[in-house]
């Protein structure tokens, strides 16, 4: 008599158990082939807002200007007049209290520098300034410099940003999604260039008081519900009161 035998249940379940285990390994070394060892990179934590990777800095400096006085010159030329004209403008914008009209002591032009600086003055005046806001002085002029200029500087608050110009990386090969180094940079020379009162950047401004007439011609029109012409724009701006209430 032949005897087969079976094999026993515990035998398959070991067996079962030993595939399982071998395709876990191969799963574990294939993905612990992929692993990288760089971190990863968070976008939102890193600071990416251009106010501040190019910041406007407020702060007390002396603006100047140079005007060329040459040994021989008899009186400023219209164009140069018309410059200080401009500065002068940006004096008085800047609420600043002394202009120096600083003329060199010592150079072949000297006399002739001297001059020029009362005419200066006088376009100064001409321009704006008060006569008492206005110092004259005088500074070494130095070895050679036959046509030192005349120096016109007076000290304000002023608003300044950083130059612009360093490319140390490009936007193309940026796989961050983040910014550029030099993105905002030019907005932010512009807006210190342009702004009128740096403090504007740091604080407001109190409210105007109301324009009470102007107020009550807007609400009679708004009562009588008559059409409304803006005094700015000169262009109809609809019936005022229109679809109120509806």
């Amino acid at each position: 008599m032949t005897t087969v035998q079976f094999p026993s249940p515990d035998a398959g379940a070991r067996r079962a158990r030993a595939r399982r285990f071998a395709v876990a390994a191969g799963m574990f070394l294939a993905l612990a082939g992929c692993k990288t060892t760089e971190e990863p990179i968070i976008v939102g934590s890193v600071p990416d807002d251009y106010r501040t990777n190019h910041p406007i800095a407020i702060n007390e400096s002396v603006e100047t200007m140079d005007i060329p006085v040459g040994i021989n010159s008899a009186h400023l030329p219209k164009g140069v007049k018309g410059n200080v004209n401009g500065f002068a403008q940006k004096f008085v914008a800047s609420g600043a209290d002394l202009i120096a009209i600083v003329t060199p002591s010592g150079s072949p032009n000297q006399d002739a520098a001297t001059y020029a600086s009362y005419e200066i003055r006088d376009v100064l005046v001409a321009s704006g300034v008060r006569p008492g806001s206005i110092d004259f002085r005088t500074y070494r002029a130095q070895s050679g410099e036959n046509t030192a200029p005349v120096r016109l500087a007076y000290a304000a608050v002023t608003a300044k940003a950083a130059p612009c110009g360093p490319w140390p990386d490009q936007s193309a090969r940026n796989g961050e999604n983040r910014h550029y180094y030099n993105y905002g940079c030019a907005t932010q020379g512009n807006l210190a260039a342009i702004v009128s009162n740096p403090l504007d950047l740091l604080y407001p401004r109190g409210m105007t008081p109301a324009d009470a007439s102007r107020r009550a011609t807007v609400l009679e029109k708004y009562r009588a519900g008559e059409p409304y012409t803006s005094d700015y724009s000169g262009e109809g701006a609809g019936t005022v009161a229109e679809g109120v209430g509806n």
